[in-house]
């Protein structure tokens, strides 16, 4: 009897583990300000300065999910060799939870693996030697970031920037709900190039490969700049049996917005706004074809999650100018 409820209880418990389990991705769309990101194409920073980009490559490892009321969740093991050709689109595991509520990462690759050589790894890891380089040696370790392209007025300066060492691998924390799909959760991140060169006068041609110059200032803007929550979604939503057709307007505004649906809207139950860092700034109970006007008082950018009870199956970015 005592064996037959152990292995109840054991069962019960597996059950339980795996009916929360969900597989968790990461998407990173490459941006230059609005624009999706494409090589060689002029864009300007904060000076007004014109630029180009020939090649950004970066590496993202020690990867935690924020969930469920603020609990940290490790990834581990992941390294992403990022790379403006394509946009990322990782899936970090599966893992026991509910929603998704943003996601912290380094940018560059933490010791001891920052040091040690790059050839023991498999040819296909993020981390073995590639072509154009990612690796400056052992003592120096990886590039954390690669950032070339062209500037001047008629895109002719060449710039460079590779930011490595040790004391600049920082950490970075961004807010950004996670959109649920069935057994699936994806966070949505852009990464806005333009935001890389801010404050740095890159019509000068910098070319600072190292760990203090412009080449760290890089690193500082990625830090702090560059990744911004996402506003891809899904291609399939499930469980909502008819299109939703929810819109947000005007958008951006100067903080008054118009919620206006239409259609079958019965699989959404509510909607709820929170800011950049995750905080909730109001709620809004759902009814059929609700036309509702709110009101955000501070400038910034938020989000608007639309539930299905417990589930986010939707979100949008909204901006207060």
């Amino acid at each position: 009897m005592k064996k037959t409820t152990i292995l109840s209880f054991l069962l019960l418990a597996f059950a339980l583990t795996g009916t929360a389990q969900k597989k968790v991705n990461l998407t990173i769309k490459h941006m230059l300000g609005t624009t999706p990101f494409a090589f060689s194409t002029a864009s300007s920073n904060n000076l007004s300065q014109s630029f180009n980009i020939t090649r950004v490559e970066y590496y993202i490892s020690q990867i935690s999910i924020i969930h469920d009321g603020g609990k940290l969740l490790s990834v581990p093991n992941k390294y992403i060799l990022a790379n403006g050709s394509a946009n990322v689109n990782e899936e970090l595991g599966t893992f026991a939870v509910t929603n998704v509520e943003g996601i912290k990462f380094y940018i560059g690759v933490e010791t001891p693996a920052n040091n040690a050589d790059p050839s023991l790894w498999p040819s296909t890891h993020p981390l073995a030697p590639k072509s154009p380089s990612m690796h400056w040696g052992w003592s120096s370790g990886y590039r954390f970031i690669a950032l070339e392209g062209k500037s001047g007025s008629s895109l002719t300066t060449t710039f460079e920037m590779h930011g490595l060492g040790n004391p600049n691998y920082f950490q970075q924390t961004i807010m950004a709900t996670g959109v649920n799909s069935g057994s699936n959760v994806t966070i949505n991140l852009d990464a806005d190039y333009t935001q890389a060169l801010y404050g740095i006068n890159v019509a000068s041609g910098p070319i600072d490969h190292g760990v203090d110059a412009t080449d760290l200032d890089v690193i500082k803007n990625f830090r702090d700049r560059v990744f911004k929550p996402g506003t891809g979604l899904p291609t399939s939503i499930k469980n909502i049996e008819s299109p939703i057709n929810v819109a947000v307007y005007p958008n951006p505004s100067k903080g008054v917005f118009q919620l206006k649906t239409e259609n079958n809207i019965s699989g959404i139950t509510a909607a709820k706004i929170v800011d950049i860092t995750g905080k909730l700034m109001m709620s809004i109970d759902f009814k059929n074809n609700q036309n509702t006007e709110f009101r955000i008082n501070n400038k910034g950018t938020y989000i608007i999650n639309f539930y299905s009870g417990n589930d986010i199956i939707s979100n949008q970015k909204i901006i207060v100018e």
